[in-house]
């Protein structure tokens, strides 16, 4: 392999990774803003329930028949991090002594 074709590889492959790392980006702002707007209502109802609002909303705002944003790689990470998964109790960090 020569220089040029490893360095062309090795800038398709970070081509690559910065797209994906831009769709992660989106999915981000996306849940963000949901739970800025609407962080009290999600608090307020059971989490599967929760899931399936927020997979409905990025369906619309994200999904091929949506004509806002269509884009099916965010679509898809928003999939996988909505769906079904199993429930933690998240513990607190122990307060320090003043």
């Amino acid at each position: 392999m020569s220089v040029t074709q490893g360095t062309a590889a090795a800038l398709t492959a970070l081509e690559e990774k910065l797209l994906h790392l831009s769709h992660l980006t989106e999915a981000n702002q996306f849940m963000v803003e949901v739970m800025k707007e609407q962080g009290e209502h999600l608090k307020s109802i059971d989490a599967e329930e929760a899931r399936s609002m927020l997979r409905l909303q990025a369906r619309k705002a994200f999904g091929p028949a949506s004509g806002e944003a269509e884009n099916p790689e965010v679509l898809a990470i928003l999939e996988q991090a909505l769906g079904a998964q199993e429930s933690a109790e998240i513990i607190p960090f122990p307060k320090r002594p003043v």
